[in-house]
């Protein structure tokens, strides 16, 4: 990334440059909520509002989930267009800047001209000809009277902020989302095996009554009934393959550059291990800090509120100032003598008379783009508090349902286990012991539904609490940092 001027270069040019600045005064309403410590808490947790680790997966002690992080940051291209925006950011911070700076250029020329003998500047009476050769310095320079190119620099500093705040949130979303797609994929996965389980049992039973209807031991309607639950639980099996690949499909595009592994290779993965984690609980103070999408918000809010101070400064008069130090010869050998030394300095004024309604309207237009980065910034915050709140709650119900459906599947399992017995030794029939089974597998897929949904809704709520994302700590340095095993083989 193109190397930004530090911050103590922008405050002392800030006192260098004592223009003034027809920006308004940008009035950010305080954003009020109630604090709650304890909002989302599980009855048996205690108040955490601890900072979160910027690696927080890792404490799902998942290795495969690491590798698949680390190729999602290396590989994922949405990652990639927040990355090439911060550039573009970055570069126009850079001309911006160079604006207020004079230019100074080097310059050379040479002509040869035919005068006719009837121009009035001709008294020989002959053609004239002569050369004119030039070289020298210019030097331009445009007063920054009102803060024109000031706020301008300005809006593009807070524009270029933006965009490593846009970085981070295009982190935490590749993220979060890589996280919950391979979530989503092990309990696929995990559901295709158990429907893989019971369609093999299922055929098993199928196989064996119909070897009983061939030899009369059993009746036409116990064989339809093995077959319609054999049929049943064969869809089943289908629906948990294609729900596998749909998952597998979208995790290969978050996270490979590879077309042959996104064509052809599965994924590894590791059954969800439960555990309690350290995430927020509650709702702090300095929650406004932790969300990259509010800082973003903003930082385009403040740019928008500087360039209509670049749009008034059109209403005022500008000066410019040029000047040149060179030689000038009509002859070449000549050029670089003392005798062909030449200067000379000028000024130039522009005021505007007959276009102020077009100036007015632009004016306008400023106006009403700082009023929609106003509402966007109003809604940024209303979407992060809503997006925590629901976060928190549904972690806590999430919670309390992994609970129940690991104790449902647990009763399933021992009235399955009981009607095992029973139908092995002819005590019960055909019909209730699928039935026992159906039930079993059932509470067995609701389960590991609920495990995952429970795993997401973590994911959900260290993502609405911002990943570890801290507005005070953001910086060139980590953003280098973070961005160093981005892929930009793309890049010319």
């Amino acid at each position: 990334m193109n190397k930004i001027i530090s911050t103590s270069v922008i405050i002392n040019l800030g006192l260098l440059i004592s223009s003034c600045s027809l920006s308004p005064n940008l009035d950010i309403p305080e954003a009020s909520y109630t604090l709650d410590n304890k909002f989302g808490a599980l009855s048996w947790e205690k108040e955490n509002n601890s900072t979160l680790s910027k690696e927080w997966w890792k404490n799902f002690d998942d290795e495969n989930l690491n590798k698949i992080i680390n190729l999602a940051l290396k590989n994922n291209d949405d990652l990639k267009i927040a990355y090439v925006h911060m550039e573009e950011a970055a570069a126009q911070l850079g001309i911006d800047f160079s604006n207020l700076l004079p230019k100074l250029d080097a310059s050379a020329s040479a002509s040869r001209a035919k005068t006719p003998i009837n121009s009035p500047s001709n008294k020989s009476n002959q053609f004239a000809y002569g050369n004119d050769f030039k070289a020298g310095l210019n030097l331009s320079y445009e007063i920054d009277l009102w803060g024109k190119y000031r706020d301008a620099y300005f809006a593009s500093s807070s524009s270029f902020k933006a965009s490593k705040y846009d970085y981070e949130a295009a982190r935490l979303s590749v993220i979060s989302n890589t996280i919950q797609t391979y979530f989503n994929l092990v309990n696929a996965y995990e559901n295709e095996n158990a429907f893989k389980q019971a369609y093999e049992a299922a055929k098993e039973i199928y196989d064996i009554n119909n070897e009983k209807f061939q030899v009369g031991a059993t009746g036409e309607y116990e064989l339809a009934q093995a077959k319609a639950n054999l049929e049943s639980i064969a869809l089943q099996y289908n629906q948990a393959q294609l729900d596998k690949e749909n998952y597998l499909k979208a995790l290969k595009i978050l996270t490979s550059n590879d077309l042959n592994d996104i064509l052809y290779k599965e994924q590894e993965y590791q059954a969800f291990k439960f555990k309690e984690f350290e995430i927020p609980t509650g709702i702090s103070s300095a929650i406004l800090l932790q969300r990259p999408d509010i800082s973003s918000s903003l930082e385009k809010l403040t740019q928008q509120n500087y360039l209509i101070g670049v749009a008034r400064s059109a209403f005022l008069p500008s000066l410019s100032l040029t000047g040149l130090l060179g030689f000038e010869s009509a002859d070449l050998d000549t050029l670089v003598k003392n005798g062909s030394k030449t200067w000379n300095i000028g000024g130039n004024f522009l005021m505007p008379i007959f276009h102020w309604g077009e100036i007015n309207d632009s004016v306008n237009l400023a106006k009403l783009s700082k009023d929609e980065a106003f509402i966007n910034y109003e809604n940024t915050l209303k979407t992060a508090f809503g997006e925590i709140r629901y976060a928190l709650i549904a972690r806590k119900t999430t919670r309390l349902q992994y609970d129940n459906a690991q104790s449902s599947e647990q009763a399933y399992k021992k009235i399955y286990e009981i009607a095992q017995e029973r139908y092995n030794i002819g005590e019960m029939s055909l019909q209730d012991y699928l039935e026992a089974r159906k039930n079993w597998l059932n509470a067995q897929v609701s389960f590991n539904n609920t495990k995952y949904a429970y795993a997401n809704s973590i994911v959900n709520v260290i993502k609405a609490f911002g990943g570890g994302f801290d507005q005070n700590m953001i910086s060139d340095e980590q953003i280098e940092e973070d961005s160093k095993n981005l892929d930009k083989s793309f890049k010319e």
